[in-house]
């Protein structure tokens, strides 16, 4: 099976959530096969924060995720190299979509991250998990 086309772009203005940050996202498939986002993580240690997800995004269709992030850094400055990473299943395969990011911090730390790249790897493409 093909590689799962999937575009996410940030929703709106982050809330405050706790210590963190209420991000959301719009995932649009446009595939006419549904897939299965299990997971979306961002790991960079300026913009972190985890969930595990079970939302199907049928295909031509698109849905909204939510992601609370904290964020490490001052009002006015910026994240570069950062990344959402959502886990998907398409298919009998496990696929990793790696959304890079660029991150600016308005006042108070909000960020309102804007995206810059999209690429999919195949979980064990390279025979690790």
């Amino acid at each position: 099976m093909n590689a799962p086309r999937l575009s996410i772009e940030p929703l709106g203005t982050a809330k405050p959530d706790g210590e963190g940050w209420r991000t959301t996202w719009r995932v649009a498939n446009a595939e006419a096969e549904s897939v299965r986002i299990v997971a979306v993580l961002a790991p960079h240690s300026q913009f972190r924060g985890e969930t595990s997800l079970d939302r199907e995004v049928r295909g031509k269709a698109s849905t909204q995720i939510s992601l609370v992030v904290r964020t490490l850094g001052a009002a006015g400055g910026e994240i570069e190299n950062a990344f959402v990473i959502l886990l998907v299943q398409h298919g009998d395969g496990r696929w990793r979509i790696l959304v890079r990011l660029r991150v600016p911090l308005e006042e108070a730390s909000r960020p309102r991250p804007r995206v810059e790249s999209v690429t999919v790897q195949r979980v064990g493409f390279s025979g690790e998990l």
